[in-house]
């Protein structure tokens, strides 16, 4: 086979390879945007946009916070990055479900291109290894499976701050090394997104020290500016904190946001490191066994890869080819410090459970990057000047367990990509809450669960039925089972505890408590 003809063949399997990788994020996106079911978590996030436009101010409902509208609700742990963008959108008169996920798509397509930009970069601008690093780097966040887990990431447009955050820190990644301030104010914004975000920062100010050129100081400074810039946005919305609540109202806000971000909101048996170590090989759309085998492989390669690197730089000194080879090298690091940090605060962190949304920031950002080294890395082996055959026999290897472990997470994910919880969708949820927005109620109490996303689609506030003060308030209950005997266990509790039932739509009632 000519070179003329390997070439077009190559050409052709990456178009081929990019549209596949194409229709897969859109087959997972376009359900995730119109069809999922709104869960709790996106409703209660929705609730500051929909008060911010009602005149209340940055207010939550305060559906975890007593039931009351709740300024500035420490429980509220998207920031105001995702949220004041999406009460713009609905303020324009967009639906704000859609409105609200289109304004997340946004932040993934810039996720994703940030990850191809740096997987380009990784493998080679231009050529066909940084195409390949590029396309596997893409793929990556659909592989961590966030959607089992009993607090979900549905789908990467979900109306939380993960995905934005990760988007945010992929960015200051591109940027760090030509714009050191630049990167410093994505950092800012992503903790402003999930201050979770923070964790990324370490790993960014090693990438910023290692690209920096000349002694210590010149490369620290480069540092300073990327961490004061970072502290702006954040002492901005601190401030604005401040003179809203006034010193005593924010203090108390201090405190309580201290004691949700430490826990997560949940009052639990401490979780034991292992149990959130396993979840980290665990949590995948590929078999455990594939996903460890993978990471120890990639683990080998960029080893092997970085040594050498570094014995070429000494032997030879340094040239334009090795300058390249640091910035990988570089960008290997700042991804292994990033893994190290994020898998280090969630096994520390006892008090927040096994839920793998909590450290999916990290994954989305820092292993993307890992995988795009490891691709170059197999090149690398198998173009080798001194050829031998267990580096030939290892890079080819690698290459069938990297791609066989990616292709198995994207067929994961599309499998389940228009599945529902509790067997409802969005056109479902939509139902309910308008037979129930006929009521005219200003706010309604139900368990936390399903039930809060309907109530905040029929436009009343959202409150909890074990609230005292909210006792007589009409209630919102929903029916788990779907049995006949069930149907009717959900009968006679409605019969029981119900002086009238306005409203049933599907498995929902509209219960007027009996006094």
């Amino acid at each position: 086979m000519n070179s003329v003809i390997r070439t077009r063949l190559v050409g052709v399997i990456l178009w081929l390879l990019f549209a596949t990788v194409i229709a897969v994020q859109l087959w997972v996106v376009i359900p995730g945007v119109f069809v999922m079911r709104l869960w709790e978590d996106e409703a209660f996030n929705l609730t500051v946009p929909l008060n911010l436009l009602a005149g209340h101010g940055y207010t939550s409902d305060g559906t975890l916070s007593g039931s009351a509208l709740s300024t500035f609700d420490p429980r509220i742990s998207t920031g105001p990055v995702v949220l004041l963008p999406i009460t713009l959108v609905i303020a324009l008169g967009a639906d704000p479900v859609i409105g609200g996920r289109l304004v997340i798509l946004g932040f993934y397509i810039a996720l994703l291109a940030g990850l191809w930009i740096l997987g380009n970069r990784i493998g080679g601008r231009g050529t066909t290894t940084g195409r390949l690093a590029g396309l596997i780097a893409v793929c990556v966040p659909l592989g961590w499976n966030t959607w089992a887990s009993a607090s979900p990431i549905q789908s990467p447009v979900d109306i939380l701050g993960e995905v934005p955050s990760a988007a945010l820190l992929i960015w200051a990644i591109v940027v760090f090394k030509e714009r050191p301030w630049l990167a410093g104010l994505f950092i800012g914004l992503a903790m402003q997104t999930k201050l979770v975000a923070a964790l990324g920062a370490p790993a960014i100010a090693v990438g910023v020290f290692l690209t920096s050129t000349g002694a210590f100081w010149p490369r620290a400074k480069r540092v300073l500016l990327c961490a004061v810039v970072a502290v702006v946005p954040s002492a901005l919305y601190e401030l604005w904190k401040l003179v809203t609540l006034g010193p005593a109202g924010y203090w108390s806000n201090l405190r309580e946001f201290y004691w949700f971000f430490k826990t997560g909101g949940q009052k639990i048996t401490p979780v034991p490191p292992a149990a959130k170590a396993d979840a980290l090989f665990t949590t995948w759309f590929s078999p455990i066994w594939l996903t460890v085998l993978c990471f120890v492989i990639v683990l080998v390669v960029f080893v092997l890869v970085v040594w050498r690197v570094i014995r070429a730089v000494r032997v030879a000194g340094v040239r334009p080819a090795e300058v390249v080879a640091r910035e990988r090298i570089a960008l290997g690091l700042v991804a292994v410090v990033g893994v190290l940090t994020w898998s280090a605060w969630w096994m520390i962190s006892r008090g927040t459970p096994v839920w793998p949304r909590h450290p999916s920031p990290g994954i989305y950002t820092f292993v993307p990057i890992l995988a795009a080294l490891a691709v170059a890395g197999i090149v690398c082996l198998w173009q080798r000047q001194r050829r031998t055959t267990a580096a030939r026999a290892l890079a080819v290897s690698a290459a069938v367990v990297l791609v066989a472990t990616v292709s198995l997470q994207l067929w994961g994910r599309a499998q389940i990509a228009d599945q529902s919880r509790y067997g409802e969708d969005l056109a479902d949820q939509r139902a309910a809450a308008s037979a129930i927005s006929d009521l005219d109620d200003n706010k309604l109490v139900s368990a936390w669960g399903p039930e809060v996303s309907v109530v905040v689609l029929s436009g009343a506030h959202a409150g909890l039925t074990d609230v005292p003060r909210l006792y007589g308030t009409p209630q919102l209950w929903r029916n788990y089972d779907s049995t006949a005997a069930g149907r009717q266990t959900f009968q006679d509790r409605l019969t029981a505890r119900c002086s009238d039932v306005p409203v049933r739509e599907g498995p929902y009632a509209v219960c007027l408590p009996k006094g």
